[in-house]
């Protein structure tokens, strides 16, 4: 099997990953008492799905119509950030276990979660996010959708953290148990 065809199984299985995590999340919701608000706007999570189906297509198209994938360096490394991103992903949900959604709602009743990757960073989920952004269009090759479609969805997942930050730090404890903590980037110094 051609690397190009073990990319595009690889997207493929990406974005069927992305819906059932969509299943999951509405189970989730479901889950979530009546007080729970929305880390961002509709605007915003409607540009994210927006974003994210155009990364996944662009990923598969732009290697598909070159016919090729990217060096093999530069495919392992792609490969690399990508199945680390995935993997931060799953131990966040994981981690978060029902109170874990996509639309991101903060429900008042949310004890603090500061196990897994929580540890380090309070948005382990967006870092994950932006991994396999990178990783799989570098993978891939796919310079175009690398440089298209990175730059808004950094702006869109700030918007949310910005959101997301402002419910959280609402929360009774979250402050004393996060606060000291970076959001994408671990911060080593002391408290």
């Amino acid at each position: 099997m051609s690397a190009l065809a073990v990319f595009q199984i690889l997207v493929a299985l990406t974005a069927l990953q992305r819906l059932l995590e969509l299943l999951h999340s509405r189970r989730n919701l479901a889950k979530l008492s009546r007080a729970a608000r929305p880390a961002d706007s509709s605007g915003n999570w409607s540009a994210l799905v927006a974003l994210q189906v155009a990364w996944l297509g662009a990923s598969a198209l732009e290697p598909w119509l070159r016919g090729s994938v990217a060096q093999p360096a530069l495919f392992a490394l792609g490969a690399a950030l990508f199945l680390a991103g995935e993997a931060l992903r799953c131990w966040c949900i994981v981690s978060l276990g029902s109170w874990w959604n996509a639309r991101a709602h903060v429900d008042p009743e949310l004890r603090v979660v500061s196990q897994g990757p929580y540890r380090w960073i309070r948005h382990p989920n967006y870092l994950g996010v932006l991994l396999e952004l990178v990783g799989l269009p570098l993978a891939g090759g796919a310079w175009w959708t690398l440089a298209l479609l990175a730059p808004p969805h950094v702006c869109v997942l700030l918007r949310r953290i910005r959101g997301e930050d402002r419910l959280l730090f609402a929360l009774p404890g979250y402050a004393a148990a996060m606060g000291h903590k970076g959001a994408l980037v671990p911060r080593f110094a002391r408290r």
